[in-house]
C-alpha cells in the first residue's frame, strides 16, 4: 500500500498480487458490506466506522467474485448502528 499524494481523500495504490497488467489496472475489488465499490468509494470510508478487514487473494476469491478478483479481493466489514430498547423515560 503506497500514497499516491498527501491530499486528504485522495486514493491508495493497493497492490496485492503485484502489478499483473501493463495497460489494464491493477486495483483489487473492494466489497463493503456485500457490495462493491471502486477505489475512491473505499478510500472515503471513515476509519472509525470499520469493523473488520480482510484480504482475499487465491482461487477462492475468484470463484466467488469472478474476473474481477483477478487482482485480489478487499473485504470490509462496518459497524452498523444497533436499536436501543426504549426505557420509556425522556
Amino acid at each position: 500500500m503506497t500514497a499516491t499524494s498527501g491530499r486528504p481523500g485522495s486514493t491508495p495504490d493497493i497492490l496485492i498480487r503485484g502489478k499483473r497488467s501493463l495497460t489494464g489496472g491493477n486495483e483489487p475489488l473492494y466489497v463493503v458490506d456485500g457490495v462493491p465499490v471502486d477505489g475512491e468509494g473505499f478510500a472515503n470510508l471513515n476509519n472509525a466506522d470499520i469493523k473488520s478487514l480482510e484480504v482475499l487473494k487465491d482461487a477462492a476469491a475468484q470463484a466467488i467474485y469472478g474476473a474481477r478478483a483477478a487482482n485480489g479481493v478487499i473485504l470490509v466489514t462496518t459497524k452498523r448502528g444497533e436499536k436501543r430498547q426504549s426505557t420509556g423515560r425522556l
